[in-house]
């Protein structure tokens, strides 16, 4: 009987290959984290287990070492091979909602905000979670009372603002003066070694952000194989863009120009921004990029800042 099971076995495994029977195993992705964003993603989209299958396997390799030691590059890697592992129907439905919404391309590439900030932002503005990190006990109630004072003057003048009693100018140069007597007033708590304790890990945290982006940066160009000129290309277009969306502010700020009138315009910036890239890039590098892009917004969705990983944040974006 076991002999005869045992032909069995093999008789099945013959008629059936080995291949397929994998395959019809799931491979789970060894991270809480990157698991919710391959179910998110296929909840979302729909993938056929072959490319689910595939996903994981790319996350496996190179989405390893937890959220805070993550390759900043990772997904790049795991878009070039799904550019060749996607269904062109699955490729579709990626790239779809993207298309219908004008999504920008190199989303959470370094175009985005986040990805431009770091600790205080470009701005170079005061990040709470530090000063609060180098604050002894007694100093951290004194911040608390500060902030909740200022809190309630700020929702004052915003109130008032939402009423009709002082106009949109007035309330923003209310808070700018209230912001700026508050930080006056954070700043005074701090000795002079905490200043410079502050100081070093602002140093530090730059430092970190440069070498993320340029970790980013190379992950982007070997993904798409790019040429010098494809890269240089790229950072015209995207100053271009920026001083585009600046221009278009001020503009906005200066016409007082309807928030539909400035949605419009800024849809348009970023059809002309994809527009652009679309030019300066092959078939198969825009397939990369719109894969990046989508996964960029998943990402962001299904494993972006949740308010239950609030308290174990110490400053900095991704």
């Amino acid at each position: 009987m076991k002999k005869l099971s045992t032909l069995l076995t093999i008789a099945i495994i013959a008629t059936i290959g080995c291949d397929k029977l994998m395959k019809d195993e799931t491979i789970l992705v060894d991270d809480p984290e990157l698991q919710a964003f391959s179910e998110g993603l296929n909840t979302d989209v729909g993938l056929s287990k072959k490319s689910i299958n595939a996903l994981n396997d790319a996350l496996n390799r190179h989405g390893k070492d937890g959220k805070h030691r993550r390759d900043p590059g990772f997904l790049w890697k795991v878009s070039a091979e799904m550019q060749g592992k996607l269904s062109n129907e699955e490729k579709e439905k990626l790239f779809g909602w993207m298309d219908d919404n004008n999504v920008p391309y190199l989303y959470g590439g370094g175009m985005d905000a986040k990805a431009r900030g770091g600790p205080g932002g470009d701005r170079g503005g005061m990040d709470l979670r530090s000063v609060f990190a180098v604050l002894d006990e007694a100093q951290r109630e004194s911040l608390k009372s500060i902030m909740d004072s200022y809190k309630s003057q700020m929702e004052e003048v915003m109130k008032k603002a939402k009423d009709g009693t002082i106009d949109r100018e007035a309330a923003k140069a209310e808070l700018e003066a209230l912001e700026a007597t508050m930080r006056a007033e954070i700043e005074a708590l701090l000795t002079d070694e905490q200043r410079q304790k502050l100081e070093d890990m602002r140093a530090d945290m730059k430092q970190k952000m440069e070498e993320m982006r340029q970790v980013a940066h190379d992950a982007m160009v070997s993904a798409l194989e790019m040429t010098s000129d494809q890269e240089s290309g790229l950072e015209i277009i995207n100053n271009e863009s920026g001083e585009a969306q600046k221009a278009l502010i001020e503009k906005a700020k200066a016409e007082d120009m309807s928030r539909e009138d400035l949605k419009d315009a800024l849809k348009q910036l970023i059809a002309d921004r994809n527009s652009k890239i679309e030019a300066l890039f092959s078939e198969r590098q825009i397939e990369i990029i719109k894969i990046y892009t989508a996964l960029g917004m998943q990402y962001s969705k299904h494993c972006g800042d949740k308010r239950g990983d609030k308290d174990d944040k110490t400053g900095g974006s991704r």
